[in-house]
């Protein structure tokens, strides 16, 4: 049993690089128009939101970056209490 876990994790291991490359070279028309539904806190009803894909690439970037501008100051804050070690 313990064999066969090892072999399907190096399975998955082998072919998730190959499915991930797969979708990075996929193209996606900048215009077409791209539905995700999203919670809006406080919430627990889905709410449907589209834009097209262009502008879904800039709202991900932009959250990407806020999230780590977050965690950058986090970090330099020292912890809990912002007291620096």
């Amino acid at each position: 049993m313990l064999r066969f876990i090892a072999a399907a994790a190096v399975a998955a291991a082998a072919i998730s690089p190959a499915l991930a490359k797969d979708k990075d070279t996929q193209v996606v028309d900048p215009d077409k128009k791209v539905c995700r539904f999203e919670a809006p806190t406080g919430s627990i009803m889905r709410k449907r939101v589209c834009h097209t894909a262009a502008e879904w690439k800039l709202i991900d970037s932009a959250g990407t970056t806020q999230a780590g501008q977050m965690v950058g100051r986090a970090n330099t804050m020292g912890g809990p209490g912002g007291t620096a070690q």
